[in-house]
């Protein structure tokens, strides 16, 4: 007994190992054989069985559909005469043939081929004994007592078919039946043996585990239990030694390790500490540079940023300023102690004016020991109050991070490297930011009126569009032309027409709600979107406007007299997209510059609101606004 104990303490983890996982893969690859048999026979015979079965069932259900659509199309060609009745009859045989392939797989099974062949006679003798000669048949000649015996004959012989017919398919079904349950039986008797396979195999397997537990768990939980009373301070646990060749080894070179932790445990503390710093700030600026790299908005990076230099800090409260070179002057962009989201009111400094100031100015990290105290140059371990962090791109200020705290605070070297880093991100992000936004303004905004451009019309109009598309609301559009602007320009000069076309923007805020919007399309001409906006009410707004540039350029203190030609559609009254819309407001347009100027014409139905005077009159140079008067105009092509 001893020496056989011996002999199995002495076999190594690996041989166990091996053992086990033969005995457990032998069992597996067992239950998979006779599962795999079992299945083999279910796909190999059942289930071509059962679908021949089903497939020469649907073949004899096509058959007798065949046969009714022909019964029926012969029926009406015989009461009525009309060829036309014979489609069904022709239709039904392309069934029947079809019908007839499909249950050819039936005759195999000898227990249906009688029935098979009683169908199949009873088929033939309706279709040789009634339908070819009811083909043959004429109406005109028939009588009605010979066409009744005919239609009863024919309805007997049908009646035979189907009869033998059903039978067949009630065999079918039962054959059907008895094979599934067959089917069934075989899949349980599977499902048995691999339950009991699989029973067996974990009987095996437990057998095994509890085996290798005696020989390698009981070891190493005794090689954990030491190595928990080292990490713990225990350093003069040893383990017991015992278990496969492997692990006893393990145990003698834990012991020699012991040996050397205490030397090592003491200077890791303190590299540990100092690396866990390192990399959380490291860790921080990293992801605040991944944050604000991928982002243009202003906002965004400035609340990252700041929030990223309290964590690093330890400070109580930051604040983001950005230089604005055209006053020499820092504004605040962001606040920590305010809510998110608000903004400071009104908040600027001076360059040179302040710690924050003179830190934008001269580009250097500056501090305060005490609230209101004169700003020095930060040396880290200093206890200060506040810090002012100039955000520097190439040699250029952008603004400056200020942190401030109601308790004096220190920064060690490395986190005033990590903020001089943080500070230059910014200052990067900074610029793209305003870049991105200035761009995005130019690009959109026309530089005469400062009214959104043409390109800003066009991505307005698709999207607000399609939305009173898919929400079936209305839309309404103004198209807007100054009257004789071409004489403005040579009578007044060009810069007395870039004035009169600078103050459009003004002459459409006084007349417009804040949901509608008014562009600058180019030239002398303009467009108005109106939201939630049908053709009688665009009308009414482009009447206002109308009305508002007469009296507003009406000529007074020697300037220039202008009036204006608008167009009006709406969707869905005279449009059905965006580019139809365009099109119709522009072609009102043109109708109220030839039904006299200084009108409103509607698209659809199209109607002018023109001013009392007589067509191609120039109006008074001082005075009220004419009278209006309504005219229907014919519809626009």
């Amino acid at each position: 007994m001893q020496a056989k104990a011996r002999a199995g303490s002495d076999r190594s983890l690996t041989q166990r190992l091996g053992r086990a996982f033969i005995a457990v893969a032998v069992l597996i690859i067992a239950t998979l054989l006779v599962t795999g048999a079992c299945f083999a026979a279910f796909l190999g015979h059942f289930e071509p069985s059962v679908n021949a079965l089903i497939s020469g069932r649907d073949g004899v259900n096509e058959v007798q559909n065949g046969m009714l659509d022909e019964e029926s199309g012969l029926r009406g060609y015989l009461d009525g005469g009309d060829q036309a009745f014979l489609a069904p009859y022709y239709a039904g045989q392309t069934e029947i043939l079809a019908g007839d392939n499909a249950s050819i797989s039936l005759a195999t099974r000898t227990d249906l081929v009688d029935e098979i062949i009683t169908m199949r006679v009873a088929q033939q003798r309706w279709l040789s004994e009634w339908a070819a000669p009811a083909l043959s048949i004429e109406r005109a000649v028939t009588g009605l007592t010979q066409r009744d015996s005919f239609l009863l004959t024919g309805k007997a012989l049908f009646d035979g078919y189907r009869a033998a017919s059903d039978d067949l398919t009630a065999d079918v079904n039962s054959d059907i039946a008895g094979e599934q349950t067959a089917e069934h039986n075989v899949v349980l008797v599977a499902l048995a043996v691999s339950f009991g396979m699989l029973v067996f195999t974990i009987v095996v397997a437990r057998r095994q585990h509890r085996a290798l537990r005696a020989s390698i768990v009981t070891p190493i939980n005794d090689l954990l239990t030491t190595m928990q009373k080292v990490s713990s301070g225990d350093l003069s646990a040893r383990p017991a030694g015992v278990g496969p060749p492997e692990l006893r080894e393990v145990a003698d070179e834990l012991g020699r390790m012991t040996l050397t932790l205490v030397e090592e445990r003491s200077r890791m503390v303190g590299l540990e500490a100092e690396a866990r710093s390192q990399a959380r700030r490291l860790g921080l600026i990293v992801n605040v540079g991944r944050e604000i790299s991928g982002s243009l908005s202003l906002r965004y990076v400035a609340e990252a940023v700041a929030k990223a230099a309290l964590t690093i800090s330890g400070f109580g409260a930051a604040r983001m300023w950005i230089i604005n070179a055209d006053r020499h002057e820092l504004n605040v962009v962001h606040d920590t102690e305010l809510d998110h989201g608000q903004t400071s009111l009104d908040v600027s400094l001076q360059l040179g004016e302040g710690l924050v100031g003179r830190a934008g100015q001269f580009g250097r990290m500056l501090a305060t020991l005490r609230t209101g105290s004169l700003a020095t140059e930060y040396r880290a371990g200093t206890r200060i109050a506040a810090l002012a962090v100039p955000m520097i791109v190439g040699a250029r200020i952008v603004g400056v991070l200020e942190l401030t705290s109601a308790d004096p605070a220190a920064l060690d070297e490395s986190s005033v490297d990590v903020m001089h880093s943080l500070a230059g991100q910014a200052a990067t992000a900074i610029e793209a930011a305003r870049f991105h936004q200035s761009a995005d303004e130019l690009s959109h905004t026309d530089a005469l009126t400062h009214l959104p451009n043409r390109r800003r019309l066009e991505l307005d109009l698709d999207l607000e569009v399609a939305r009173s598309l898919r929400y079936n609301r209305p839309i309404a559009c103004i198209m807007l032309d100054v009257d004789h602007f071409k004489m403005v320009n040579d009578v007044h000069g060009h810069q007395a027409g870039d004035e009169i076309l600078s103050e459009f923007g003004d002459a459409f805020s006084g007349s417009l709600r804040e949901t509608d919007t008014a562009y600058r399309y180019g030239g002398e001409e303009f467009c108005v979107l109106l939201r939630e906006t049908d053709a009688a009410a665009a009308a009414v707004v482009a009447e206002r406007l109308r009305e508002g540039i007469a009296t507003r350029f009406a000529g007074h203190r020697g300037s220039a007299t202008v009036t204006a030609s608008l167009g009006v559609a709406a969707i869905p009254s005279d449009a059905i997209d965006a580019k139809t819309l365009v099109a119709a407001a522009d072609r009102a347009l043109y109708a109220a510059k030839a039904a006299g100027r200084n009108c409103v014409v509607r698209a659809a139905p199209m109607r002018t609101v023109r001013s009392g005077g007589t067509r191609g009159r120039a109006r008074p140079a001082a005075g009220p606004p004419l009278p209006i008067v309504v005219k229907d105009i014919p519809a626009a092509s």
